[in-house]
């Protein structure tokens, strides 16, 4: 279910024209176009091959991604489109965290409505994200050790993005210091924007008493020890071969922040999407607490207080979902209730009950 549109003979003629033009490449060719089905809320996808010369004068094929800013359907209350681009460039770059090679960056709207950018296509499978991997796919299928080993290298990779230096990065525009200090006060006030924006004036209870009681029960955080939050961290989210993680994908929610909020979204995105799915966890799945244990060994950090960041993530998954759902209730897809009623507001509505 796209929510964008494009000829596929134009598309490939602009993407010819700009490799050819503003990249400087001789000789290119365009092919073997794919856009998949669900592209467009967060950003559009396009996969396509290009061939141009090597320094050897020999043709080349290059498997490529471009990504494209959204335009009438946005997700989230602010795209920080570049500044996803720019990220993951500096981790490509300078870092030993799994990316795929960022290539280009174009600010102009005027080739395909907003700005884009493209980047090498990675080898690599990820776990099904829908249907979820606890329903079926090659991670449902593995077994049980190999289920393990691809978490345990999940949450390796996780690690790794909060073991970096984000001001030796050259990542200090990440700090949002308007809506208040790094660690917490920057994300519970942007979701607490955000869910404003989202209600479009009628109010979520759930999430309403959610941003209250995270207010009101902040735990200890030091600004100082801040890192870069991956944001979406979900295992769905990370590419896989023969076990081991080979990009770490999707940072449209990327912030500096408390660790402890990637750890908390990734346990409870496992936890609430196969449950929701009528499914149990994975049987090589680690439990919660093992999981816990691994990140601080790894990191060198605290889990404590994980309770408070597995509410936060609710929060912020309730607030996508009630935008989602005036989306979809717009396409004429789900019912207008859907963003006030579902599995993950629920989900938040029961951490709630045992804060």
């Amino acid at each position: 279910m796209g929510v964008v549109s494009r000829d596929p003979d134009e598309t490939l003629d602009r993407l010819r024209t700009w490799l050819t033009d503003v990249a400087g490449l001789p000789d290119v060719t365009v092919d073997h176009l794919e856009i998949p089905a669900s592209t467009g809320f967060s950003n559009e996808t396009i996969l396509f091959d290009a061939t141009w010369n090597d320094e050897h004068g020999t043709p080349a094929v290059h498997h490529l991604v471009a990504r494209i800013a959204p335009q009438a359907h946005t997700v989230f209350l602010e795209a920080n489109f570049e500044s996803q681009f720019r990220v993951m460039q500096a981790l490509a770059e300078h870092t030993d965290v799994p990316m795929p090679e960022m290539l280009w960056f174009e600010p102009d709207p005027a080739w395909f409505g907003s700005s884009f950018w493209i980047m090498v296509r990675v080898d690599g499978i990820a776990p099904a994200d829908a249907p979820h991997y606890s329903v079926e796919g090659w991670l449902r299928d593995a077994s049980a050790d190999e289920q393990s080993r691809v978490w345990w290298n999940g949450i390796a990779a996780l690690a790794a993005v909060h073991n970096l230096d984000w001001r030796a990065l050259g990542l200090e525009f990440l700090d949002d210091a308007a809506r208040g200090e790094p660690a917490l006060e920057q994300q519970l006030t942007y979701y607490s924007e955000s869910l404003e924006w989202a209600e479009l004036g009628e109010p979520h209870p759930g999430a309403r008493a959610a941003l209250e009681w995270l207010w009101a029960n902040r735990p200890e955080s030091d600004p100082a020890q801040v890192t870069i939050t991956w944001g979406d961290s979900r295992l769905a989210n990370q590419m896989f071969r023969d076990g081991e993680v080979v990009a770490v994908l999707d940072w449209e929610m990327v912030a500096l922040g408390d660790p402890r909020i990637d750890l908390g979204w990734w346990l409870f995105c496992d936890e609430v999407l196969t449950r929701s799915a009528g499914q149990e966890r994975l049987p090589g799945f680690p439990s919660q607490d093992e999981t816990v244990a691994r990140w601080e060994e790894l990191t060198g950090r605290s889990g404590a207080d994980l309770h408070w960041f597995l509410v936060f993530a609710g929060l912020r998954f309730t607030v996508v979902m009630l935008r989602l759902g005036t989306l979809l209730h717009d396409m004429g897809v789900v019912p207008e209730p859907f963003g006030y009623d579902n599995d993950i507001c629920r989900a938040l509505d029961e951490l709630l009950t045992t804060a």
